[in-house]
């Protein structure tokens, strides 16, 4: 029983389990750890995966500390940060530890998934909504392009179909403009001068 415990420990478990001297030196590592860390040295100490705190790391401080769990940020293999919660049990000649992923850390990074996952659907509805918006004001507009054949003296315009249409009804059926009529000063003066006050 305890040697199927041991090596469910050492092949399955989703903890990391580790086994270092009274020096800090990593002796052995479970499945979890190695895929954790990834390629350690033969010679290296437990602190060198420690992300935070190196300088003032103090094995002895943690074993022998009250407190049963202690928060320690480490390097991974795909060079990341991952929090874990440490154990650490002097067994002499070896001190045994065991880490956790950081519950807490763990939802708030769901929380915050959930949050940008909200934002990003906001975020592309309002999208939709410019699109459509544009669409429709795509639809609406009309342009005219290209040379427009127009007649020198009386300004009709060849269409399509190469009928001679009146100005207004060209502008009218490619365009949105509204056409009202007027009389220029001109005009006025050729054409309506007993009308026009400012006649001689």
């Amino acid at each position: 029983m305890l040697k199927d415990v041991f090596e469910y420990l050492n092949q399955s478990a989703p903890v990391l389990f580790l086994t270092i001297d009274e020096d800090g030196r990593i002796l052995t590592m479970n499945q979890y750890a190695a895929d954790t860390f990834g390629q350690v040295a033969e010679d290296a100490a437990f602190n060198d995966l420690v992300n935070d705190f190196q300088s003032t790391f103090d094995l002895n401080t943690l074993v022998k500390s009250p407190e049963k769990k202690h928060l320690l940020n480490v390097n991974t293999a795909d060079h990341g940060v991952q929090s874990f919660m440490f154990t650490f049990k002097h067994v002499s000649p070896r001190i045994l530890i065991f880490g956790h992923l950081d519950t807490i850390s763990i939802e708030l990074m769901q929380s915050q998934m959930i949050s940008l996952n909200q934002d990003l659907g906001n975020l592309n509805r309002e999208l939709q909504k410019k699109n459509a918006e544009l669409k429709s004001a795509l639809d609406h507009v009309k342009t005219l392009q290209g040379i427009i054949p127009i007649c020198m003296h009386c300004h009709k315009i060849r269409n399509d179909q190469q009928i001679w249409d009146r100005l207004e009804a060209y502008l009218s059926e490619h365009t949105n403009a509204q056409l009202s009529h007027g009389i220029c000063p001109e005009c006025m003066k050729k054409y309506y001068s007993d009308l026009d006050d400012n006649a001689p």
